[in-house]
C-alpha cells in the first residue's frame, strides 16, 4: 500500500442530505443480522472516463478472520438504486473518496449504502460485529443524517480489545471520515431514540478501497 494515510476528515456540501435522502426511503432490511433495523445496499464502482461507473454486481464477503459475526458468509445485499450513479452528489462523494485513497489510480470502491433505525422498543445497532477492520486499505463513512436519535458515536482505535481510544466523536450530517483500515480499528455505538413515539434514523454510507 503506497498511500500513507492515516485520517481525514471534512465536510461536504450542506444540500447533500436533500438529494440523495429519497435513495434511503426504499433500502432493504439487511436479512444478514437479526432484527428489521439495520437497512442496506451495496454496490461497486470504478473510474471510467470523467465519472465512477457501477461494476456488476456481487455478494460482499468478509474473513471469518475480520468479521466475528457473518464472516465466510456470502451476503449478497440488493444493489443500490441504479439512478443514484447518475447524482452529482455520489460522484463527488466518491470521486472524493478516491482522492484520498487511490492516489489518482482507477481502482475499485465499495460503496454500503446504510440507514439504521431505532425507536422506544429497539436500539440500533450499527455495528453488531463489535470493534473491528474491513479487510481493505481504506474506509471512508460519510454521515448524511441523523434524526432523532442520541449515541452512534464513531469510535477509531488503535488496537482490537477496545483500549487504546483514538478517536470518539459523533459524525454529524454532512460530516466524512477517513482512516487506514490497516492501521486503525473501529466501531459505531448504539443508536437510541431521543423523542418517545419517534423512530430515529441514522442515514450513512461508507465506502472501502
Amino acid at each position: 500500500m503506497k498511500n500513507k494515510l492515516l485520517l481525514a476528515a471534512f465536510q461536504i456540501p450542506h444540500n447533500f442530505h436533500s438529494e440523495l435522502g429519497m435513495y434511503f426511503e426504499q433500502l432493504p432490511v439487511d436479512p444478514y443480522i437479526d432484527g428489521d433495523y439495520r437497512l442496506r445496499g451495496y454496490s461497486r464502482y470504478q473510474k471510467k472516463g470523467d465519472s465512477y461507473t457501477r461494476l456488476p454486481h456481487t455478494p460482499f464477503c468478509q474473513s471469518s478472520n475480520i468479521n466475528r459475526l457473518v464472516g465466510d458468509v456470502q451476503r449478497d445485499f440488493s444493489p443500490m438504486d441504479e439512478h443514484i450513479d447518475h447524482t452529482d452528489e455520489l460522484q463527488h462523494l466518491l470521486r472524493s473518496f478516491a482522492e484520498y485513497t487511490l492516489g489518482g489510480e482507477d481502482g475499485v470502491i465499495e460503496a454500503h449504502q446504510i440507514r439504521v433505525t431505532c425507536d422506544a422498543q429497539q436500539a440500533g445497532n450499527p455495528a453488531p460485529e463489535g470493534i473491528h477492520q474491513d479487510g481493505f486499505n481504506f474506509v471512508g463513512i460519510c454521515c448524511l443524517k441523523r434524526q432523532d436519535i442520541s449515541g452512534g458515536n464513531t469510535k477509531i482505535f488503535t488496537d482490537s480489545e477496545g483500549e487504546d481510544l483514538h478517536i470518539n466523536t459523533v459524525l454529524e450530517e454532512g460530516q466524512f471520515i477517513i482512516f487506514n483500515d490497516q492501521r486503525y480499528y473501529h466501531y459505531v455505538s448504539e443508536t437510541l431514540s431521543e423523542q418517545q413515539g419517534k423512530k430515529g434514523v441514522r442515514d450513512v454510507f461508507v465506502f472501502t478501497a
